[in-house]
This record gives C-alpha cells, sequence and structure tokens, in this order.
C-alpha cells in the first residue's frame, strides 16, 4: 500500500477531515495530492503528522510499501527521531522506532539497530547488556578516523559514554579541531553537545585542567540562536568548575539560574539531571 494510501485510510478510521488531520503541518492542497498519490510528502514532514494523530509509527510502516517512497530520506528521519527521543528520554517511542527498522528493508539496517539499541542501553542505565562485538563497532566508527563528517559526529555525540575517558578526550579534541572554524550551525551544535558531555566526564573523573581547557575551546564556537541552549548548559559547568576552585554561593546561584530557565523552555528532564549533577558536585566540593 502507498503513503497516501495508507494515510486516507488511518484519517478516515480516525474520523478525521483533512484540515483536523493536517493541523498546521502541511497545506491542505497539497495533502490532498499526496493522499491522491499526486505529490510526495517528506519524511520529516509524514512522521511529524503520525505523531500528531497518535499513529503508531512501526505498525504504519509495516504497512507500507517500502519500494514506494525514498528509504534514504527515512533513514535520517528516523536517526533525527532517535537523537530527538534520546534528548527527550522518551522510551515509548525510541521502542517503536526499534519496531520501525525492525519491520523495514532499510539498507543500514543492522546499524540503525545498534544506534536504538545503544541509545535505549544508556537511558535504561543497561549498557553491560551490549555485546562486546557491538560496543567494538561502535568504538571503530570514530576512533581510527581520521576526517569526521556531520553523521559520524552526531553517532559519536549519542555514544560518548560507551568509551574510556582517554579515548573520548583524543576523538573529542580531533573533531574540535576539525570543525572549529565550519559555519554551519547545526554542526556547531553538535560539536559543543560533545563539549559538554566531555567535560561533564572531566569533573566526574576530576580532571579540573582538562576540563578547564574544554570550557575555553568553548568559547571558541560562536554564540548563535541556535547555540544558545548548549551555552547555558556550559555556564552551569563553568560555574561549578569556579566553584570547585573557589567555594563561593554566588557560584551556585548561578548554576541555579540556569537550571530555571531550562525548566521554563520545557526541557523538565535536563533540568532535574543539572540540578542532581549541581547537588552531587556541592557534596564533592563541600
Amino acid at each position: 500500500m502507498t503513503i497516501g494510501n495508507l494515510l486516507k485510510e488511518y484519517r478516515i478510521k480516525a474520523g478525521k477531515t483533512q484540515r483536523s488531520w493536517i493541523g498546521e503541518i502541511i497545506s491542505p492542497s497539497f495533502y490532498s495530492k499526496v493522499e491522491k498519490g499526486l505529490s510526495r510528502i517528506s519524511a520529516e514532514d509524514l512522521i511529524e503528522l503520525l505523531r500528531r494523530n497518535h499513529v503508531n509509527l512501526a505498525s504504519f510502516f509495516d504497512e507500507i510499501d517500502y519500494q514506494a517512497k525514498s528509504n534514504d530520506a527515512l533513514e535520517k528521519e528516523i536517526i533525527t527521531q532517535i537523537t530527538d527521543a534520546y534528548y527527550d528520554c522518551d522510551l515509548k517511542h525510541l521502542k517503536e522506532i526499534k519496531q520501525t527498522i525492525i519491520n523495514s528493508t532499510f539498507a543500514d539496517k543492522d546499524e540503525l539497530l545498534l544506534r536504538v539499541d545503544s541509545v535505549l542501553a544508556i537511558i535504561e542505565q543497561t549498557t553491560e547488556k551490549l555485546s562486546s562485538k557491538e560496543k567494538s563497532e561502535l568504538k571503530s566508527k570514530f576512533f581510527n578516523a581520521e576526517n569526521f563528517d556531520r553523521d559520524t559526529i552526531t553517532i559519536f555525540l549519542n555514544f560518548m559514554y560507551f568509551y574510556d575517558f582517554g579515548s573520548d578526550l583524543v576523538i573529542t579534541k580531533k573533531i574540535f579541531r576539525q570543525f572549529k572554524n565550519s559555519n554551519a550551525e547545526d554542526t556547531q551544535f553538535i560539536v559543543l553537545g560533545i563539549l559538554i558531555n566531555m567535560i561533564e566526564m572531566c569533573i566526574s573523573e576530576n580532571k579540573y585542567t582538562d576540563a578547564w581547557e574544554l570550557i575555553e575551546m568553548s568559547k571558541q564556537v560562536p554564540t548563535k540562536p541556535i547555540t544558545c541552549f548548549s551555552k547555558m548548559l556550559l555556564l552551569i559547568l563553568e560555574n561549578l568548575l569556579n566553584y570547585h576552585d573557589e567555594p563561593k554561593q554566588v557560584y551556585i546561584d548561578n548554576c541555579q539560574k540556569e537550571v530555571e530557565q531550562l525548566s521554563l523552555i520545557g526541557m523538565t528532564e535536563l533540568s532535574k539531571s543539572c540540578q542532581k549533577m549541581i547537588d552531587e558536585n556541592i557534596k564533592t566540593t563541600n
């Protein structure tokens, strides 16, 4: 069954008009053509449409004739969905994505499954359940690389915690050297994410000299709308480092302001995680 036919079938079962089904995602005239098979909907809009209408992704994709659409575009969107679900700690969505991949005919099916299984392991704190082969495959993608691309550094951002501290530090510095002058804002966002994870590891390992070096590296990445979120997290980390060097209440107050901002913009789980990190560091310092 084609995507258009299947969307129409699901819409009618839900008892919705085309306009109520699509909301503001795409125009009614364009959607009408999608249902008739006259236009092709993008992978991003398709998944947003399914999520808006509470359609199970795995069930929907299982019914599609995969030869009727671009697997490559869907693979890229699946990777984006995995990343988003990781930051939202959305286990339900990740499990739906996993079932979608299992039912698919993606060329990189095994690699996509490795990605989603690794993310699930991180969130559920069951990384020890990953096989030695899986961990080796993840590590080999990055440590031996001389040149990285956007996809590679995105994977590394999500799976840094599978490596030892020394390997992570080496790879992080390699990536920063390659992309520090990049003008691509999405790449800058990923590089900052890697630096943030690495600084957190440094604090955990009491590697404060390395942490300060990474803080200075992060300041070389411009502050833009897309990097504001990352810069907020970096301010928390920098103030924690200042507190470690000189335990003054002002540094903790600065951290609390950023945590409150994260909560206000809807990053509830992340704000809780940051608060926990702050509390742990106060105990350690005192």
